[in-house]
C-alpha cells in the first residue's frame, strides 16, 4: 500500500512539474495588394518555411495570410502574430517604430524597393519639377508605393492631398491611365511595368529614394533566444540544399539581417 502511495504521490509530482505544452505560433503573411494571391496559395507556399522554424522553435507555427491591410494593421497592433512576413514597409516600420516588433531579416532583391514616375515618350515634362500641378496615377493609397510616392511628392513641393491622384489596386493597370489620358504621370514599383514602358518608348522621369520591403519581423513578447533562432533560420536557407528548396518555393533568393538604424531614418522620411 505505501509503495503503490508513494508511485502516486511521485507521478502527481511529475505531472506539476512537467513542462506544459507549448501553443503554437503564429506566421501572418501579407505579400502585398497590388499583386494578388489567393489565401491558399500563400499557405501551401509558406508551409515548408513554417515547418522549418516549428522543429526549431519545437512548436507548431501555423500561417496565418493577412491580405486586408486594416486587418494587418489592427493585428500588429494588438500583437496577435508572433511572427509576420510583410510586404507593405510601412506597415511593419510603424510596428517596430512602437516597439511592438522587432526586425527579424530583410529580403535580397527586395531592399532598394523604389516608386517609379513614368511619362509618355511625347510628354513635355522633362524634369521632376514639371510635374507640379499634373495629374497622377498609382496603385493602392495603402500600398508602399504610394506612401513612398507621397514622400517623394513632399519633397518635390507637391502636396499629394490636393494633387489630383487616380488610384488602382493593381501595379499592371497603372498604365492604362496615361496611355488613355486620365493621368499626366503614371507611378509603379513594379521593375516589369517600367521595363514594358520604356520598351515602347515611355520615358521615366524620376526614381524616389530605395526603402527595403518584404520584413519578416517578430513580435517583442517572443523570447530573445526564440527570435535568435528565427534569425538564424531565415539568414541560414541560402546555404544548405533544404534551404535552397524552401527559398525557391517562396519565390527568393534569401535573406539578410538588415540595419533597424536606417530604417528607422526611413520611417521618419515616409511621414511616420
Amino acid at each position: 500500500m505505501r509503495l503503490l502511495a508513494s508511485l502516486l504521490a511521485s507521478f502527481v509530482v511529475a505531472l506539476l512539474t512537467a513542462a506544459p505544452a507549448r501553443a503554437e505560433l503564429t506566421l501572418a503573411v501579407n505579400e502585398g495588394v497590388t499583386y494578388y494571391v489567393t489565401p491558399s496559395e500563400i499557405r501551401e507556399k509558406y508551409k515548408d518555411l513554417a515547418d522549418l522554424l516549428g522543429r526549431q522553435l519545437k512548436t507548431t507555427v501555423k500561417v496565418v495570410p493577412v491580405d486586408q491591410y486594416p486587418v494587418l494593421r489592427k493585428g500588429l497592433d494588438e500583437q496577435q502574430y508572433d511572427l509576420a512576413f510583410v510586404h507593405p514597409a510601412h506597415h511593419s516600420l510603424v510596428s517596430m517604430r512602437d516597439g511592438k516588433y522587432q526586425l527579424v531579416a530583410l529580403t535580397k532583391g527586395y531592399t532598394e524597393y523604389k516608386a517609379r514616375f513614368f511619362v509618355k515618350k511625347d510628354a513635355q515634362m522633362k524634369q521632376p519639377a514639371d510635374m507640379k500641378g499634373m495629374r497622377f496615377g498609382m496603385p493602392d493609397p495603402d500600398s508602399i508605393t504610394a506612401v513612398i510616392t507621397r514622400a517623394t511628392m513632399r519633397d518635390l513641393g507637391i502636396d499629394s492631398s490636393k494633387a489630383d491622384i487616380r488610384t488602382t489596386r493593381y501595379q499592371d493597370a497603372v498604365p492604362f491611365f496615361v496611355d488613355n489620358g486620365f493621368s499626366d504621370v503614371g507611378i509603379t514599383g513594379s521593375g516589369a511595368v517600367v521595363k514594358q514602358w520604356q520598351e515602347k518608348g515611355g520615358a521615366v522621369l524620376l526614381e524616389s529614394k530605395p526603402v527595403p520591403i518584404k520584413h519578416m519581423i517578430a513580435s517583442t513578447r517572443l523570447s530573445v533566444q526564440d527570435v535568435q533562432k528565427v534569425r538564424a533560420v531565415m539568414l541560414g536557407l541560402d546555404k544548405s540544399e533544404a534551404g535552397q528548396k524552401i527559398l525557391d518555393k517562396l519565390g527568393y533568393k534569401g535573406y539578410e539581417s538588415g540595419d533597424p538604424q536606417q530604417l528607422a531614418v526611413l520611417t521618419k522620411w515616409l511621414g511616420y
